[in-house]
């Protein structure tokens, strides 16, 4: 809302969300629905088409981070926080440009770089999220690809209270969440790297007509 200095000290002024984040609900037990994460992915999904595409296209953004912790729900609204590791589709705007996995694990990393690496490795390799390669190639892409598969982790993730056996976990996700099959083949079509979406308009378009 406001940045300004005051005696050397920067500051950033943020409108406050009353809210508590996907991953808080989940953690307190709660389920959702299919037609709850609909809503859930819809509305994020108009979040991110505006992101990656505003009235200026040089202000297009790619948020990069999307996940449970960084989704707030406040009265059945959606809000995204946490831009730390945004970045502009104009790549010349950039300056750094960190690994969204490393930031996530980074305080795994103890007092060397060796336990980071193998829960890097052990996140990549693990059946809970969709496609290891997948993930590690597109979250670290600048591209409004990044959050389209971002946004299908978020969905998945949002069912995973479902699963009470973790075994069942060693199984492809579509055979064990409690979904129809159009909205599978549309969070397939979002997860994927070489098939999906090419706009958040575009699947929100096609969300749409599922509901």
């Amino acid at each position: 809302m406001e940045a300004f200095s005051a005696n050397g000290v920067y500051y950033i002024v943020q409108e406050f969300i009353d809210g508590l984040p996907l991953s808080n609900l989940m953690d307190a037990g709660r389920r959702f629905s299919e037609a709850e994460v609909k809503g859930i992915i819809l509305q994020l999904l108009a979040i991110l088409n505006d992101l990656h595409c505003p009235p200026d296209r040089k202000d297009a953004v790619v948020h990069r981070d999307l996940r449970l912790s960084n989704l707030l729900l406040k009265d059945d609204k959606l809000f995204l926080i946490d831009f730390g590791l945004a970045r502009f589709l104009d790549l010349s705007r950039n300056g750094s440009c960190p690994d969204p996995l490393e930031k996530k694990f980074s305080r795994c990393s103890g007092s060397g770089s060796g336990l980071l690496h193998e829960r890097l490795n052990e996140l990549r390799s693990t059946k809970k999220i969709p496609g290891a390669e997948t993930y590690r190639l597109l979250r670290r892409e600048i591209s409004p690809r990044s959050d389209l598969f971002g946004a299908g982790v978020v969905a998945v993730d949002l069912f995973t209270s479902w699963v009470e056996d973790e075994v069942l976990f060693n199984r492809p996700w579509q055979e064990v969440l409690p979904l129809s099959e159009l909205f599978v083949d549309f969070l397939q079509k979002l997860l994927s790297r070489k098939n999906g979406f090419k706009s958040a308009a575009e699947a929100l378009e096609c969300l749409e007509s599922l509901l």
